[in-house]
């Protein structure tokens, strides 16, 4: 027993020496904060965001006339039989644009997938011909019907009821109506995650305070 503890204190002062001389000390391992600092997520504020939706709309000026040209629905051409279809290659390319920008979250392009395909069962159902079969009667991303003079309204856009969320932001863009446009962090980045209109009444709410 004498011995064992002899040889574990000279191992003991081996080792001390051996420090002592080498000059190597025991460090905490520094943490992944101490790495990043913070600078991994982008900052977040409403001159941030203002820029983020002006991204958007260069982003959406370039590139409606292609997503307007996608038919998304084929028809029989046969006047009488109301036989509409919503053409799912036609999404898929639809879909893969949105994707492609970098500023749509998945979800977001996910829902526009679920609304395809509601709007698919809708049109299945009616046994009317309409003029315009059932949700496609306004732009997808901006709902609104006169997307052109949205766009030509885009450099008079006025900001309002910037909010930070609990992972982004939302702020109210209005045009010739106005947009609510919700943003989150993913990662390094800032991403819309969702675009609805605001009635007059979600308006007035917000300008008083009121829940």
């Amino acid at each position: 027993m004498n011995r064992q503890l002899c040889l574990v204190l000279l191992c003991t002062a081996f080792i001390i020496s051996l420090c002592s001389l080498t000059g190597c000390h025991y460090q905490e391992a520094p943490s992944a904060k101490a790495y990043f600092k913070g600078t991994v997520s982008p900052s977040v504020n409403q001159q941030v965001l203002e820029g983020k939706v002006r991204d958007f709309f260069d982003w959406y000026t370039s590139h409606v006339d292609g997503l307007v040209d996608i038919q998304l629905v084929d028809n029989s051409g046969i006047e009488d039989t109301g036989l509409y279809k919503v053409n799912f290659d036609s999404t898929a390319a639809y879909l893969h644009i949105l994707s492609e920008a970098g500023i749509f979250t998945h979800d977001y392009v996910e829902d526009k997938n679920e609304y395809f395909h509601l709007c698919d069962s809708r049109i299945r159902q009616d046994s009317v011909r309409t003029e315009t079969p059932y949700g496609f009667d306004a732009d997808l991303i901006l709902l609104n019907q006169e997307y052109e003079e949205d766009v030509s309204n885009f450099s008079q856009a006025t900001f309002s009821n910037y909010v930070e969320t609990e992972n982004g932001a939302s702020i109210d863009v209005t045009i010739v109506y106005t947009l609510r446009i919700d943003f989150v962090i993913q990662g390094d980045r800032l991403l819309i995650d969702k675009i609805d209109v605001v009635t007059p009444e979600e308006e007035t709410t917000s300008g008083t305070g009121q829940p």
